[in-house]
């Protein structure tokens, strides 16, 4: 099954939706190749079984020498 990708009308809606209804062809061709990429990446994380405990936490310790 060939993956699904957004059409160049559907991308200019997109754009017009978020006031950026004045780009060139060029740039909407551009749009169209990076909300494609993305929406591929979005498609291949398997994020349906990932839980709040899965989000990674930054953890930073003061050690006794570094304490003013």
């Amino acid at each position: 099954m060939e993956p699904e990708t957004l059409s160049i009308d559907e991308v200019r809606r997109m754009a017009a939706a978020a006031g950026l209804d004045r780009l060139t062809d060029e740039h909407m061709q551009q749009l169209a190749r990076a909300a494609n990429v993305a929406h591929a990446r979005r498609r291949s994380l398997h994020s349906d079984t990932l839980t709040p405990a899965d989000e990674p936490a930054h953890v930073f310790r003061l050690t006794a020498g570094n304490r003013p």
